[in-house]
């Protein structure tokens, strides 16, 4: 099944409001798909991958498309597992930031619920 994640805002202090509230629950194989809002204040997502302290719960990394969506795909899992990740995004400049604010790196970290089939 495919999920989408579409990211609404981006905040002053790094965190982004994501349509499922900041955490997604998929099921095994099930794919995820990022895809950034207009005048969200997200200029591009970077990286999406796995939290230092926790375990990878996508088949390989999440991958930019050519849509400029990102798309990756959850793992087999035998019991429930929860972990965080990363979104490693741009600002777009323009509303809080104003123009000189465009192209900052941010990094936000949401949560990931993984059911087995």
């Amino acid at each position: 099944m495919d999920r989408k994640i579409t990211i609404e805002k981006g905040n002053p202090d790094g965190t982004l409001t994501l349509s499922d509230k900041d955490d997604t629950n998929g099921i095994s194989g099930d794919q995820i798909t990022w895809v950034i809002a207009p005048n969200s204040g997200v200029a591009s997502i970077t990286k999406i991958h796995e939290k230092d302290d926790s375990n990878n719960v996508f088949i390989g990394e999440p991958s930019l498309q050519p849509d400029g969506s990102w798309m990756g795909t959850l793992i087999n899992v035998e019991v429930v597992t929860i972990e965080k990740y990363y979104i490693n995004w741009t600002t777009a400049g323009g509303g809080w930031l104003g123009q000189d604010g465009k192209g900052l790196p941010m990094t936000y970290d949401p949560k990931i619920t993984v059911n087995p089939k």
